[in-house]
């Protein structure tokens, strides 16, 4: 039987084949973050809804698809944001899914359509 060594995680191979390569002393480089992409298309509702029938697509298809409520979709393409979440991160979430559907860049949809929402939200917006 062969006798082990004190140490736990030591092994019997030779020093020279058992030693684990050293790190690497030169920092690494980290990409740039990239800037923030400002939207160049003017998505709105009835440009949407009208790249939407353009591909054959109802909304009732994009609902079964996304599990979006046929509600938020129709007041999403009807720009009716009394009627949509009151939350950014939904608006921002059901646009993205929209965007997807219809074979858009969902960040530059997203980035077109949610500031229109969140300039309505701050003069709409619930006081406590």
């Amino acid at each position: 039987m062969a006798k082990r060594s004190g140490k736990k995680g030591a092994s019997n191979a030779s020093k020279e084949g058992s030693a684990e390569p050293k790190a690497d002393p030169t920092p690494v480089e980290t990409a740039p973050k990239p800037e923030a992409k400002r939207s160049t298309g003017n998505y709105d509702g009835a440009h949407l809804r009208k790249i939407r029938e353009n591909k054959g697509l109802t909304l009732k298809d994009i609902s079964q698809r996304t599990k979006i409520n046929l509600k938020v979709l129709t007041a999403l393409e009807e720009e009716r944001y009394e009627d949509m979440p009151l939350a950014r991160v939904y608006v921002w979430g059901f646009v993205r899914c929209l965007a997807e559907e219809i074979g858009l860049d969902m960040h530059e949809v997203a980035a077109a359509y949610v500031p229109r929402w969140e300039r309505w939200y701050e003069k709409h917006q619930p006081k406590y």
